[in-house]
This record gives C-alpha cells, structure tokens and sequence, in this order.
C-alpha cells in the first residue's frame, strides 16, 4: 500500500467504528439480559461514548450528504419515527434516579422483596417457592430476598424469579 493512497476515514475510522458498533450492541444485550452487568457496564458505557465520538465526526464530515437525507420524504419519517419512539422507550423505562414506577421499579421490588412476600405473584406459597427452587438446585429461605437468593447461587433475582415463574406456569389449573 503507498502512503499516498492512505485515507484516514476508510482505513482507519471504519474498522474503528465497526468493532465499537459491535461491541457496543453485544455488551448492550449483555446489559439488557442482566448477565454480567457489573462487569460490562463499565466497558459498555466508555466505549458507547467512543462510538458517539465517531459517529458525531462521521456526521461533521459528511454533513451535506446528511441534509441530502433529510429533503428525502421517507428518510426524514425513518429518522422521525426513529427518534420519537427512542424518546417514549426512555420515557417509559428510564429514570433519573431511584425509580418509583415503570418496570424497572417494579423489578427493584420484587427483588429486594423476601421469597415470602414475592412467591405469591408467582401463584405460589412461600413453601412452594423454597421446594421449586430446591428443585433447581438453589439453596432459599422464605426470609431472603430474591437478590440474596440469586447472589448465593451465582446469578440475579430475575433468573430466580424466571425459575418462580416458570414453575407457576407447571402447576396444574384448578
């Protein structure tokens, strides 16, 4: 390759841009799943930045083409309709700080809440609830929480309530 031909933005720019695109998304998903949240937040939250950081020159650099793409009647409803429902997701599931509604407020309860207290929205009995995670190998008591159970036996409360649920949804229908 002769330096002459060298294009910082194809060469460089673009392989950059795919692998923080690529690891942004897994580590998002990863996120989104609650599996190893602790340890991706982090890396997911830096490296977005750096995708933003990229995406924004990309835009500067080619800011003509953009407003080409904006005079086009289904690109400019693609990129209404695009933002307008980013704002309602986050609206609906976003928060500033400890959350009091929206799901993720009702997750935070039902986590923090003891065994006893949570089992019955799974249509179970505290008692039910202790044999049916006994069943999958995971050691409970009516008294801890969904976040402790799931902590002791290497996972989170929403593996631990899936277990729950899915057991409520064996039990026979009277």
């Amino acid at each position: 390759m002769r330096f002459s031909s060298f294009s910082f933005s194809r060469h460089v720019v673009t392989p950059v841009t795919i692998v923080l695109f690529v690891v942004s998304t897994v580590t998002g998903i990863m996120l989104l799943l609650h599996w190893n949240a602790g340890l991706v937040r982090f890396s997911h939250e830096w490296l977005s930045v750096g995708f933003s950081a990229i995406a924004l020159w990309h835009l500067a650099r080619n800011w003509k083409a953009f407003l080409g793409y904006l005079k086009r009647d289904w690109a400019l409803a693609a990129f209404a309709i695009s933002l307008g429902a980013s704002l309602v997701i986050t609206g609906m599931t976003g928060s500033s700080g400890p959350s009091t509604s929206g799901p993720g407020a009702i997750i935070g309860a039902v986590s923090n809440a003891p065994l006893e207290t949570a089992a019955p929205l799974f249509g179970l009995s505290a008692d039910k609830a202790v044999q049916a995670l006994k069943a999958a190998n995971i050691e409970a008591r009516p008294d801890e929480t969904l976040t402790v159970i799931g902590n002791r036996a290497g996972t989170n409360a929403i593996a631990i309530a899936a277990v729950l649920n899915g057991q409520r949804r064996r039990a026979p229908q009277s």
